[in-house]
């Protein structure tokens, strides 16, 4: 389910809009200016932003120019919908470079299909740069961007926040056994089996040379562990040398820790992965 944030002075407009939006399957945000719509991207995560140009404190183009100031949201997507029809307005709008300018008022069909082409264009972009084509996971650059967005989440809601780093254990006697894209089809055996128990709203990353991390939000470390002692003790990953048809297993450990929300998420993430580190 994917969050939308609106942002609108207009308390009858953001009910009869977040109506619309929840209808059409998304989970809603609201904040009444601009200002406000700040704090809460500091304290959650947020898919897309819909919202007016008209408001008090700060108006719709302000919050443009600060929320693409940040380089986190360089790829959520952001539409105004505004009573503004004027196609000077409309002109200005596309001009800095937002997603779509929806003008009011608008039916229901037509703003969730708006909607939901300015998210699939988002999710091609991240998909191209955010993706690791061999593993189909995360990229570590995505993993830490994230990660430093859900730490302030967490602090700022009360929620936990629990990061799994696993290591393929036999990483590098693939890699000298047989060759790098043995090991690196391992790795990407090993990416999707994790994706399989994750929870979808769990990120699951390649951090490179058979390590993954895994960020699991609203978890506390207790759960965690049951989690991942959960998949160690199940886990059955094999992949075939096919020179001589010989099954090869894929060795897993993992390591776990809580993120406390003081500013060392990135300093914890990096002391689990030099855990993993290879030894070649």
């Amino acid at each position: 389910m994917k969050t939308v944030l609106i942002v609108e002075d207009s308390s009858t407009s953001r009910d009869i809009t977040s109506h619309f939006l929840q209808q059409g399957g998304f989970r809603v945000l609201e904040a009444e200016d601009g200002a406000d719509a700040l704090n809460i991207l500091k304290a959650r995560h947020v898919d897309l932003i819909l919202t007016d140009i008209m408001m008090p404190n700060m108006d719709g183009w302000g919050l443009y120019r600060e929320v693409r100031a940040d380089k986190r949201y360089n790829l959520t997507p952001f539409v105004f919908l505004s009573v503004l029809d004027e196609l000077d307005d409309q002109i200005k709008g596309l001009t800095l470079g937002v997603d779509d300018y929806i003008t009011k008022p608008v039916s229901p069909p037509q703003l969730i299909a708006r909607v939901n082409t300015a998210l699939m264009r988002s999710q091609r972009l991240t998909n191209y740069f955010y993706r690791n084509p061999v593993t189909d996971l995360a990229t570590s650059r995505y993993f830490r961007e994230r990660l430093i967005q859900e730490e302030a989440r967490c602090k700022a809601s009360g929620h936990d926040l629990s990061l799994v780093v696993f290591g393929i254990g036999n990483y590098v006697s693939l890699v000298r056994a047989h060759a790098e894209w043995f090991a690196e089809s391992a790795a990407r055996l090993t990416g999707q089996a994790l994706k399989k128990q994750a929870r979808s709203f769990d990120i699951v990353a390649d951090m490179g040379q058979g390590r993954m991390a895994t960020l699991l939000p609203n978890a506390p470390l207790e759960r965690a562990k049951a989690w991942a002692d959960n998949v160690a003790s199940n886990w059955n990953v094999s992949l075939i040398w096919p020179e001589t048809q010989q099954n090869e297993a894929v060795d897993i450990g993992y390591e776990c820790a809580t993120i406390s929300g003081n500013g060392d998420a990135m300093e914890i993430l990096d002391k689990h992965l030099a855990s993993f580190d290879r030894k070649w």
